[in-house]
């Protein structure tokens, strides 16, 4: 929630506060200066202050006079500042910018093992693509409103986002970055990618941090930081070109199975969770041709080795990644079995 705006709820709700403060304190006035019961204390209070014009009793005092106008005065000064203040809520739209702002609060403090995404810049708008391909809950964090609202316009999607400063704690807490899963850093800036690189390790220490790098030389201090995969976009680039030129079938295959989304074939890597009925066991006995009909391109170790093109007595172990190529029911359906403590062949 941008500043301006939380400072006009603050003095709305202050000056609401202060009206009833106004009510309490005539209706108890009346009761101390007039010895009124509390209801008649408190009737007379609300006319006054709205100034519907009752007869002043016959026999209220000087003192109560006087208490009276200041009453009328101080009940009109807050009434009218709070009406304005009202006003400008609904006149300006700020009224639905509150309800939008709390709809997507909600939707974030429900988030768990999410994706943070800093950053509304080219680059952030590809990674939020992408997540949005793959179904994934993300959060995208800037601190300019502004340029939130023309990368929602881009991306033509109804996207949960939060304006506030990434090297804020504070922010990055709104954001749940305690809850998430990984958090993407794709700021023009690679000092302002390391500074929240390093206020995210001081919250959560373990969190899986992705940040891309302009400058080369800049790839070992954020190393440094803890980073846990750095994307150097020079040589991303330099790499890509290269491959459309000298292997451009394999790149179009690539590209047909990641980028295309009529496509129903995905590469996709699928964790083997504790007490899994495969752990222990080799691919063969597995079997997943026979379950599945997908092809294992790979079993990524705990040890963070690969195993390319595993054979058919490879091992599974817990905390293995079997990194697959098929449709995409076909890799729900896997996902489901391997979290199974047993299965049978039907």
């Amino acid at each position: 929630m941008n500043e301006t705006l939380t400072l006009k709820i603050r003095r709305f709700v202050i000056s609401i506060i202060i009206f009833v403060l106004i009510v309490f304190t005539g209706t108890v006035g009346y009761m101390i200066l007039e010895d009124w019961a509390f209801l008649d204390s408190l009737f007379f209070t609300i006319i006054t202050l709205s100034t519907v014009g009752y007869d002043i009793p016959a026999d209220l005092s000087g003192v109560s006079h006087i208490f009276t106008m200041a009453l009328i005065l101080s009940g009109i000064t807050v009434v009218l500042y709070s009406l304005s203040t009202l006003t400008s809520f609904i006149v300006e739209g700020e009224m639905r910018n509150v309800l939008e702002v709390r709809k997507r609060m909600k939707k974030i403090d429900g988030m768990n093992n999410h994706y943070i995404v800093v950053g509304a810049g080219k680059t952030g708008f590809f990674v939020c693509q992408n997540l949005l391909k793959e179904k994934k809950d993300f959060v995208l964090l800037d601190k300019s409103e502004e340029r939130a609202q023309q990368f929602l316009k881009e991306i033509n999607e109804e996207i949960p986002y939060f304006i506030g400063d990434a090297k804020n704690e504070t922010v990055l807490e709104e954001v749940g970055v305690k809850r998430a899963d990984s958090i993407i850093l794709t700021l023009p800036s690679d000092v302002d990618n390391l500074f929240v690189a390093l206020t995210v390790k001081s919250i959560v220490p373990k969190i899986n941090i992705i940040s891309k790098v302009n400058d080369p030389e800049s790839v070992k201090k954020l190393s440094y930081a803890g980073i846990n995969k750095i994307v150097l976009e020079s040589e991303i680039s330099g790499n890509r070109l290269a491959y459309m030129a000298t292997r451009p079938n394999i790149v179009s295959f690539l590209e047909t199975i990641i980028h295309t989304p009529e496509k129903d074939l995905q590469l996709e890597e699928v964790d083997i969770p504790k007490n899994s009925w495969v752990i222990g066991k080799s691919l063969k006995e597995i079997a997943l041709p026979d379950k599945v009909d997908m092809i294992v391109i790979a079993v990524r170790k705990k040890d963070n080795n690969s195993i390319f093109n595993p054979k058919a007595n490879t091992i599974i172990e817990e905390g293995d990644v079997i990194i697959v190529l098929g449709e995409d029911s076909k890799i729900k359906r896997l996902r489901e079995i391997v979290e199974q403590d047993s299965y049978q062949l039907r």
